[in-house]
């Protein structure tokens, strides 16, 4: 199943709902104005902020307990509140760009002169202030800064589905052309030009649209607004086409406007200084990031909440007592009282299943927990399989086992092990095999596999539901073996070095006879804290010439399990078996490709392109004849296994009748 089956329309649809909006009162945005005027800011730059408040009476309010923040040389005074997209625009002069801006002393004449940084406002606290020399100067920086910020940090995607998260900080900011053109007053992100950017994106606003003609007529800006609240308020939430929605949820942000600043006493620092710092502390010399293994183990404890609570149309995916098992949150006891296997394997084929098995069901409730920490609307299937390794790694650290040295190498090999592709195939239901007297046991599962290999499963690209349980549970003993017998793939080594992933491995060893048989043993000697050894063709442990048992390495099933097809029957039952495994892979791959296809957006957090346009009638046509005509030769199939079974209880009861009579 491809990620982007995942990521389609119907995952946006399970995005945030936003409150119902009113246009506010003139008289309301005149008050909070007079107020802003009151505490230093121009009458302008009063204007612009108190036009741009969604709720102008509430940020009048919060005037009076405005939220200091305290950064180098001076404090910031803040109100945390919404604004109207339409009234913020990125930073004119954003860092993000200093890595590509060119300039014109290392060019030639024909490169435009840079975009000045801001400095600050002649006599006021918290105004910024930019002299440029035309309006069309400014209009093309600005246009140039939403490309570049869309590119290099793409937010649409995931700001489509839950809106903008993170509050943006804003300034006011006076541009002042040289040409004599009217001054504009405008309102920048300080910080969160990308968050900004992405939400024009998603709107279809110009940026030079915002800043030169909605901020100077108020009758425009506030009919751009208010036509959105009449559609939603004319059709309901409900009757909105999924791109309408992703505009209402981008219709406003999330802001902590910047309504003074005083500079400390010993600094004398400028407004327009502690604005540049701030957003040095934010992006050039942010807070150490806490790692991979630190934010899966956050986002496991999110996907666990989210896999435990009940679905909008069914139960919950685990129960609470499966959750704490994940989690390795309780003893042992505890686990036995709940009939909960005590085996390692078994938990990680559980974790396996759970987080990872079951298709695109269990995908959406998995990334429902991943954004709901990161925001992140399609996160990608690794990013999955990362968080349910860290959970099964979680009681390792309790024993001798919890060397950092021993746990990095152990997750580097599930990792790529557990990307084996045929996981997503297991079903969302129990195991084949359990430990709590009510599934098969291993034997039966063994068995299972070993009928899936001589059904041709695994030689035609695909690994049945047994070959991949049993492989699931073999590959945790095998890396958590010491010495390793399944490793992660080996990078710039030799030619002759297999530098096939552990998936890969996997694969092979579990397409043979002899491969689950291995895997078999391997997981009867793990349940046992035992050594895991070789075995032959016949499931017997290989024996050396000094009488040894030989101890299984990474090297060796390697060796044995090379991934070169076997030889295959040419006639009968098990040839026929093997095509009819190939038929079937080729089913579920056209079902994927069609789901992949239905995902392409018309644009970034766009519709459905063939939901919204169609395809071809002619090309549809072909395909619907080729689908056709094969369905009728497989029916003719059916028909015939259906026919040969009443020749068969005819001759059967003749056979019965004749014993009766006699």
């Amino acid at each position: 199943m491809l990620d982007e089956a995942i990521g389609g329309e119907d995952e946006i649809q399970s995005g945030w709902r936003p409150p119902t909006l009113k246009l506010p009162r003139p008289a309301a945005v005149d008050n909070l104005a007079t107020a802003l005027s009151a505490r230093g800011l121009s009458d302008a730059a009063a204007r612009t902020v108190a036009r741009s408040a969604v709720r102008p009476d509430d940020m009048r309010r919060k005037l009076a307990e405005a939220t200091e923040l305290r950064v180098q040389g001076g404090t910031l005074s803040i109100i945390e509140t919404r604004l109207w997209s339409a009234s913020v625009i990125p930073h004119p002069a954003n860092p993000r760009e200093y890595g590509h801006r060119r300039y014109p002393l290392g060019g030639s004449g024909s490169i435009p002169a840079a975009t000045p940084e801001p400095g600050s406002a002649i006599g006021r606290g918290a105004e910024l202030e930019l002299r440029i020399s035309t309006p069309d100067l400014l209009a093309q920086r600005l246009e140039d800064a939403k490309e570049c910020l869309i590119r290099e940090n793409p937010l649409a995607y995931d700001i489509a589905a839950e809106g903008v998260l993170q509050p943006l900080t804003v300034a006011a900011l006076t541009v002042v052309h040289a040409n004599g053109h009217p001054n504009a007053s405008l309102l920048i992100a300080a910080d969160g030009s990308s968050r900004v950017s992405a939400v024009h994106s998603l709107l279809d606003y110009s940026p030079c649209r915002v800043a030169y003609e909605w901020g100077r007529d108020d009758r425009k800006y506030r009919k751009e607004i208010n036509r959105w609240l009449r559609h939603v308020q004319r059709l309901g939430w409900e009757g909105l086409r999924e791109d309408e929605r992703q505009k209402l949820r981008a219709l406003t942000v999330p802001a902590r406007v910047v309504v003074g600043f005083e500079a400390h006493t010993s600094s004398g620092q400028r407004f327009h200084t502690a604005v540049r710092n701030f957003i040095g502390l934010t992006h050039i010399r942010p807070p150490r990031p806490y790692g991979p293994a630190v934010e899966n183990e956050a986002k496991a404890d999110a996907v666990l909440d989210s896999l435990a609570e009940p679905a909008r149309t069914g139960a919950a995916h685990i129960t609470g007592a499966e959750k704490h098992w994940f989690a390795a949150t309780v003893t042992t006891e505890e686990l036995l009282a709940e009939g909960l296997s005590r085996h390692s394997d078994l938990r990680a084929a559980s974790i396996v299943r759970s987080l990872l098995g079951g298709g695109v069901g269990t995908s959406r409730r998995v990334n429902e927990g991943i954004r709901s920490l990161t925001a992140k609307m399609r996160p990608k299937r690794e990013e999955r399989v990362d968080i349910a390794v860290e959970l099964i790694l979680r009681p390792l650290r309790a024993g001798q086992e919890g060397d950092l040295a021993f746990i990095r190498s152990r997750r580097a090999a599930l990792q790529r092990a557990y990307r084996l592709a045929e996981i997503e195939n297991l079903p969302a239901g129990t195991l084949i095999e359990l430990d709590d007297g009510q599934g098969p046991a291993l034997e039966q599962l063994c068995d299972q596999a070993l009928e899936e290999v001589g059904l041709g499963r695994g030689n035609d690209g695909r690994l049945g539901v047994a070959q991949t349980e049993l492989a699931v549970k073999a590959a945790y003993y095998m890396a958590m073996a010491e010495p390793m017998a399944l490793q992660r793939e080996i990078f710039g080594g030799s030619e002759d070095e297999d530098d096939r992933s552990p998936a890969a491995v996997l694969r092979a060893m579990l397409s043979c006879r002899r491969g689950v048989l291995q895997a078999y043993e391997v997981v009867r000697a793990g349940r046992c804290d035992g050594k895991l050894y070789e075995v032959e063709e016949s499931g017997r442990r290989v024996v050396t010439a000094t009488g040894d048992h030989r101890e299984l390495t990474d090297r060796l099933v390697r060796h044995a399990y090379t991934g070169e097809p076997l030889v295959e029957a040419a006639t009968g039952y098990q040839a026929a078996a093997a095509r009819w495994a190939s038929v079937r892979n080729s089913v579920e791959s056209l079902q994927q490709s069609v789901r992949a296809m239905e995902a392409v957006p018309q644009q970034v957090g766009g519709r459905s392109q063939v939901d919204a346009e169609g395809w071809d009638p002619t090309a549809v046509a072909a395909v619907r004849g080729d689908l056709d005509h094969v369905d009728r030769r497989i029916a003719l199939w059916s028909d015939r296994h259906k026919e040969m079974d009443r020749q068969r209880e005819a001759e059967q009861g003749l056979i019965d009748a004749i014993d009766r009579t006699d």
